[in-house]
């Protein structure tokens, strides 16, 4: 038999934490489901969710379909016609008629809609997660958020010089939606960095320490944050936005 593809349903009860929604019975059975898009399904949210449930510019589903449809909403500089598209961490939500910006920032096991100014809104930090050889010559670096940036090298000298430079998991700063690197940001003490997962998620501050164990995945953060106060987490959680503080605007 012919596979007819995943399934286009989500039941409530078993939506993502990270779904702001309530669970019982008499708001329905099903939920929105995410379309696949460049946010794992964990740490995304539905754009029809984010305009009824969190930014409360929709009261029903159609009501958010009717303000997608008419193009009114831009995520990283794009205008998105799917209300299923997956908004995730960091992305820049734009709505037209009301001219405002938001960056979506961790909120302990949830996300948060932090309004930024145009200005602001022009860019995005974003972590590299894979860097490997293409075809005829380039290098690619793959971002978290499914975006790849490549560099045409012609020497063995600028081969070098990319390969040393740009490391896993540290941090571009990219104009969007043209994707031009405004800045790097590498990972290592001193550094202003932001907890992206787990029970400290949305803390932040910089980096005192980096404890190293025998697998990178396992290394140890402590950051020191406003407050005082010393943060351990994981390497694997922590997003570099800045150097003696952060470059974006923090709640």
């Amino acid at each position: 038999m012919t596979k007819l593809g995943g399934t286009r349903h989500q039941k409530r009860l078993a939506a993502p934490r990270i779904y702001p929604i309530p669970r019982k019975r008499p708001h329905g059975k099903y939920t929105i489901r995410a379309s696949p898009g460049p946010h794992p399904k964990d740490r995304s949210v539905p754009l029809a969710i984010v305009l009824r449930d969190i930014l409360g510019y929709a009261k029903t589903l159609r009501e958010a379909r009717k303000i997608v449809a008419q193009r009114l909403v831009y995520v990283d500089g794009r205008v998105i016609t799917d209300y299923r598209f997956p908004v995730g961490l960091m992305d820049v939500l734009y709505i037209k008629r009301l001219d405002k910006y938001w960056r979506v920032l961790p909120y302990r096991k949830r996300i948060r809609f932090h309004e930024i100014t145009p200005e602001e809104a022009r860019f995005k930090i974003v972590k590299i997660v894979v860097k490997k050889y293409a075809k005829n010559g380039w290098i690619q670096l793959g971002l978290e958020d499914g975006r790849n940036i490549l560099f045409k090298v012609k020497t063995d000298e600028e081969r070098k010089e990319i390969l040393e430079k740009y490391k896993t998991w540290d941090a571009l700063k990219i104009a969007i939606p043209s994707q031009e690197i405004l800045d790097h940001y590498p990972l290592q003490e001193n550094m202003y960095g932001l907890i992206m997962g787990g029970t400290h998620a949305g803390e932040h501050g910089k980096i005192v320490k980096i404890t190293k164990e025998l697998m990178r995945k396992y290394n140890i953060v402590t950051i020191k944050n406003p407050l005082g106060e010393y943060i351990s987490t994981s390497l694997a959680y922590i997003l570099i936005i800045g150097r003696e503080g952060p470059d974006i605007s923090l709640p």
